[in-house]
C-alpha cells in the first residue's frame, strides 16, 4: 500500500470537499438553482463536479509521482468511503430525513449523485492508467 499517495489523496479529498461546498451553496444554490430550477441546477452542479474531480485526480497523479494501479484502486475505494460518509454523516447531523437524501440518487429522474460517487472510485485509475501524469517514460 502506497502511504504516501493515500496520505496525499486524503488532503486532495479534503481541497475537493472545500470547493464542493463553493459549489453546492454558492453556484448551485445562489446561481444555478434560481435561474433554471432544481433539477438543472443539480446536473449542472454534478457535472461540473465530475468534471474537477478528475482534476484534482490529475493533479494528485503529477503531484505524487510514484503509483501503480493497483494504487489508484485503493485511492478510488478511499475517496469514495471518505464521500460517503461525509455526506451521510453530515446529513444525519444535520437532521436530513433519509427521504431527502435519497432524491439525489434516483438517475431515472435525472439526478446524477450516483456518477459523482463512481467519478471518486474510477477517476484516479482512469487518468492514471490513460495519461499517467508524472511517470516518466523510459527508453
Amino acid at each position: 500500500m502506497n502511504a504516501h499517495l493515500l496520505s496525499t489523496a486524503f488532503r486532495v479529498w479534503l481541497m475537493e470537499t472545500l470547493v464542493s461546498g463553493f459549489n453546492f451553496f454558492v453556484l448551485m444554490g445562489f446561481i444555478y438553482e434560481p435561474l433554471w430550477g432544481t433539477l438543472i441546477a443539480h446536473q449542472v452542479g454534478m457535472t461540473t463536479r465530475i468534471v474537477y474531480i478528475f482534476a484534482f485526480a490529475y493533479l494528485l497523479l503529477r503531484f505524487v509521482k510514484d503509483y501503480e494501479i493497483k494504487d489508484l484502486f485503493h485511492v478510488g475505494f478511499l475517496w469514495l468511503v471518505l464521500e460517503l460518509t461525509f455526506e451521510w454523516g453530515g446529513s444525519f447531523l444535520l437532521g436530513r430525513p433519509v427521504e431527502e437524501i435519497l432524491i439525489g440518487w434516483n438517475i431515472f429522474a435525472g439526478y446524477m449523485w450516483p456518477y459523482v460517487l463512481l467519478t471518486y472510485l474510477f477517476s484516479s485509475l482512469i487518468i492514471g492508467a490513460v495519461l499517467h501524469p508524472g511517470k516518466t517514460t523510459e527508453r
